[in-house]
């Protein structure tokens, strides 16, 4: 595929894009500052963005005269199909935590920023802390109150380990008892304070 080199501002993001994707933006610009803009933006016939909304965003963010660019030729039905397919693709790899964990290590000895890979210091701290010196207690007062309504957020510094089992526990248990997967985080406050021993809710 021929891989032409364009200014941001003749293509045209999908107004409909369903993906939220400010948040982004500015790793993916750090990203490029880093390593170049190595993927390109794919774009339908009509130059309308099909995949590398955030990339365009970070393109501009960083004021760049020339983004490279693939044309494909799609119908209506295909752009839009392909857009979802390509970002709900993204989303159903894992990570092998424990893998990513050595390489980072490797990646930090080599003087590689992490931060600058997308993740961010909670995220860092959560794979690379060994789980031992890991303080749960900084959460008992947040766990109290979130038991109390049947309902946690997973704060991200907890060591990736026993938050991937919180949350295979979480997923059997409400596959098991044919909870909708909207209902899942109505476990998740019960299933924390269970590892910790605390009382669950009295509420219904």
């Amino acid at each position: 595929m021929e891989i032409q080199q364009l200014e941001p501002e003749k293509l045209t993001p999908w107004d409909k894009n369903p993906r939220k994707n400010d948040h982004a933006v500015d790793a993916v610009a750090e990203s490029i500052r880093q390593f170049g803009f190595n993927v390109p933006i794919l774009c339908d016939q009509h130059l309308q963005v099909v995949a590398g909304h955030v990339r365009l965003k970070a393109a501009k963010m960083l004021k760049m005269e020339r983004v490279p660019v693939i044309q494909l030729n799609l119908t209506e039905a295909q752009r839009q199909a392909f857009a979802v397919a390509d970002n709900k693709t993204a989303e159903i790899a894992d990570w092998d935590n424990s893998v990513l964990a050595d390489i980072l290590k490797d990646l930090e000895s080599m003087d590689i920023d992490l931060p600058s890979l997308g993740f961010s210091d909670a995220e860092l701290q959560a794979l690379l802390e060994p789980e031992e010196d890991f303080d749960f207690s900084q959460y008992e007062e947040h766990l109290i109150l979130t038991v109390e309504r049947d309902h946690a957020f997973l704060p991200v510094k907890i060591p990736i380990r026993v938050k991937e089992e919180m949350s295979r526990a979480i997923k059997e248990y409400a596959a098991k008892h044919k909870i909708s997967a909207k209902s899942e985080a109505m476990l998740a406050g019960k299933v924390f304070a269970s590892l910790l021993g605390m009382p669950p809710s009295t509420k219904p």
